[in-house]
């Protein structure tokens, strides 16, 4: 508990000098009903003090959990750029080198086509060293944030240890209020001091709230991230092996290698498909047991509401207009009012971006789903034209009925694939250009997370050095 106000010490020192004097009983009494009302005010200082370094620390989390480096998106968009570039260079050169040997593949350059098949494996290599990267550093952004105590275990110890010295502290006010309802002189002050409890005990639970937030919001953020990046290890090490096959058919003068290329590139197309499908639901499992230990360690987050929050707001706002401002105690509660309301309007502001990212969130999933889709299934149909003349014992020879459906084939394959690389290449820029376009209007009216944070944190350390001063 902090120290006693000097008033309070003074008021104590006349009580006692009071009593000693054997001055009226109703001295006296009004004398303790001044420490009462000054206990109270110390211990509501107390408690909002409390609450800003909940908030504060809530502030820090949002800044070091799941942190997303500035070009974090660029880094990675532009290493894909170049897998796909190579990709698509690769099947132009197929397309073009199998076209015009049609009816001739005898005539089929095959080194030309050695490199339409090199080309793209080294893109693949490209774009798995920089899904391998980007996990690294998530990981390496994940260790610091641990070491600086902003892990997930001990980020809910430490909120948890606030939210019990808070209610302790509510706790022992209320007590106090209570005693201040059998007396007569301070009766016409316990509505309000009630009123100023429940509106405590709603920042508290908003408070909490807006950690699950963003606790479980940065769990399943990292979490989907990193099972993404896995995915794309995957599919484009598959990917690679898969044209280091389909070289070695032409270096070696074996079509069943053509047919080991077709599996990899299904697996690969089949990965595609499903990598933006399962790496959601993996982040959505995450967020569902992370909201469970949340809701287990923290049960008042489950009855939040900022709607009570503004009714109890609204309540307190009409009690303190119909007291008399020459009240002091009343005057203390009008003089808090401004706290109250700005970490209504913070916690309201929250919610309001939370509903937004959310809905941009199921917007991008969506896209991302499509886009995997199509690309994945391109890749799959590429697969088959590939696993028919390698597998395929009428055509894994060295006929020249077979040598024209090997190449027929593949040169569909080739075709097939330019759709998908193309639309990977527009898709992958307008999805950045977007980002970068959001990101510079969020810039410009101040609202970038980091801008809000740093905002939000001076005015928690203005609050806290005028409550120190008051």
């Amino acid at each position: 508990m902090a120290p006693l106000s000097i008033r309070t010490k003074v008021v104590r020192v006349l009580a006692c000098i009071a009593f000693f004097f054997g001055q009226s009983p109703a001295l006296s009494q009004e004398l303790i009903d001044d420490v009462t009302i000054e206990k109270i005010d110390n211990l509501t200082k107390q408690i909002l003090l409390k609450e800003i370094a909940l908030e504060r620390f809530t502030l820090h989390y949002t800044l070091e959990a799941a942190k997303q480096g500035r070009w974090k998106g660029w880094r990675y968009a532009g290493l894909q750029e170049m897998n796909t570039g190579l990709g698509l260079a690769g099947g132009i050169l197929s397309t073009a080198n199998r076209a015009h040997v049609l009816h001739h593949p005898e005539k089929l350059h095959v080194h030309v086509q050695e490199a339409a098949n090199f080309i793209p494996a080294i893109g693949s290599i490209i774009g798995a060293g920089a899904a391998a990267g980007e996990f690294g550093i998530n990981s390496y952004h994940d260790i610091t944030a641990r070491k600086h105590g902003f892990s997930p275990g001990a980020s809910l110890k430490r909120v948890k240890a606030l939210k019990d010295e808070i209610l302790s502290l509510i706790g022992e006010r209320q007590r106090l209020v209570d005693q201040g309802a059998t007396d007569a002189n301070l009766d016409r002050y316990v509505q309000t001091f009630n009123v100023e409890g429940k509106v405590l005990r709603d920042m508290l639970d908003q408070s909490l709230q807006e950690f699950s937030r963003y606790h479980v919001g940065a769990r399943r953020l990292l979490a989907f991230q990193q099972c993404q990046y896995l995915f794309d290890v995957a599919k484009y090490t598959t990917n690679a092996i898969g044209f280091d096959f389909a070289y070695d058919s032409l270096h070696k003068h074996q079509r069943i290698y053509n047919g080991r290329a077709g599996v990899l590139f299904a697996v690969s197309g089949q990965l595609t498909m499903m990598a933006p499908i399962l790496s959601r639901l993996f982040g959505w499992e995450v967020a569902l047991l992370t909201r469970r230990r949340v809701n287990k360690m923290l049960p008042e987050v489950l009855d939040a509401n900022i709607a009570t929050f503004q009714s109890d707001l609204n309540a307190l706002d009409k009690i303190v207009k119909d007291k008399t401002s020459a009240d002091e105690a009343v005057a203390a509660v009008t003089e808090r009012q401004g706290i109250f309301d700005l970490h209504e309007k913070s916690f309201s502001n929250a919610i309001r971006a939370e509903e937004k990212k959310l809905a941009a969130a199921k917007l991008t999933a969506t896209e991302n789903v499509t886009a995997g889709l199509f690309v994945g299934a391109s890749k799959t149909a590429q697969s088959v034209f590939f696993l028919i003349p390698g597998y395929d014992n009428r055509y894994n020879s060295k006929t020249a009925r077979a040598g024209r459906v090997t190449n027929d084939m593949l040169f569909t394959a080739a075709v097939v694939g330019l759709p998908a690389g193309g639309f990977s290449m527009i898709d992958t820029l307008r999805i950045q250009v977007q980002g970068e376009i959001r990101r510079h209007k969020a810039v410009k009216a101040g609202v970038l997370p980091a801008q809000i944070a740093a905002k939000r944190l001076k005015e928690l350390d203005d609050i806290e050095r005028n409550l120190k001063i008051n």
